[in-house]
């Protein structure tokens, strides 16, 4: 078994829902290391369902917590890594670095889709295959020799708008994401952040275009749950 089928393994056996691993361009590269651990935690469908006008109580606590899962899950990756004479920094969950660019210290979402795990929708999220936009990342950076997975460079978002006409700070632009472009071409994240500040009590949160992003978005059947979507490139 490689490297990255025992980390794969771990990290699912921990909590995790995506794990990926990425080859890092020079550019993408933070401390010297050259590849990337990207993983994923699904969120909770009924709680992201419940979001209508804005973010709840439920929602808050249930972001919090799965932050603090994805830091524990960077963290015993880092371990892994550490014990196999390897170097790694985990990059936490959420950490805002640059207040006046809305930044973190290093993009989840880059990592992730040059991993392979899916594309930037026109929100500005990560849309996975799997279950679109409902998740949250970390992300392990590290000199492993670990094998990258095929990177995703342009968006999947088609002709769709559902996130730009539910956007009540009308700061989604509308325009489709290609690897390499602005986040200011698709958000206006200062608008964006001002919208939440004026109408949020649960910090920087929102999550409205969570919500209605059809990939990943389940149909009820009943008491028994529901089924996603199909994602594309699925019957």
């Amino acid at each position: 078994m490689g490297l990255e089928d025992a980390l794969a393994r771990e990290l699912r056996a921990w909590g995790a829902s995506i794990v990926g691993f990425a080859d890092l361009p020079s550019g993408a590269r933070l401390g010297g290391f050259d590849k990337a651990i990207s993983i994923a935690v699904r969120l909770s469908d009924w709680i992201i369902d419940s979001i209508a006008k804005g973010p709840t109580p439920l929602y808050y606590a249930h972001y919090n917590a799965v932050n603090t899962l994805l830091d524990q899950l960077a963290l015993r990756a880092t371990g892994i890594l550490q014990a196999e004479g390897y170097g790694a920094l985990p990059i936490p969950a959420s950490m805002r670095e640059d207040e006046l660019g809305l930044r973190g210290a290093y993009s989840h979402k880059m990592a992730a889709t040059l991993a392979g795990l899916g594309w930037i929708g026109k929100s500005a999220l990560l849309v996975t295959y799997e279950f679109g936009p409902r998740v949250r990342l970390a992300t392990v950076l590290t000199d492993a020799p670990l094998k990258g997975g095929r990177p995703v460079e342009e968006s999947e978002c088609g002709d769709c708008e559902s996130c730009v006409k539910a956007c009540p700070a009308n700061a989604i632009r509308g325009a489709l994401w290609r690897a390499g472009k602005p986040r200011e071409e698709l958000l206006d994240a200062h608008k964006c952040e001002a919208w939440i500040r004026a109408n949020s009590p649960f910090g920087r949160l929102c999550g409205i275009c969570i919500s209605v992003c059809p990939v990943g978005r389940g149909v009820r059947r009943g008491p028994n749950g529901a089924t996603r979507a199909p994602g594309p490139g699925e019957a």
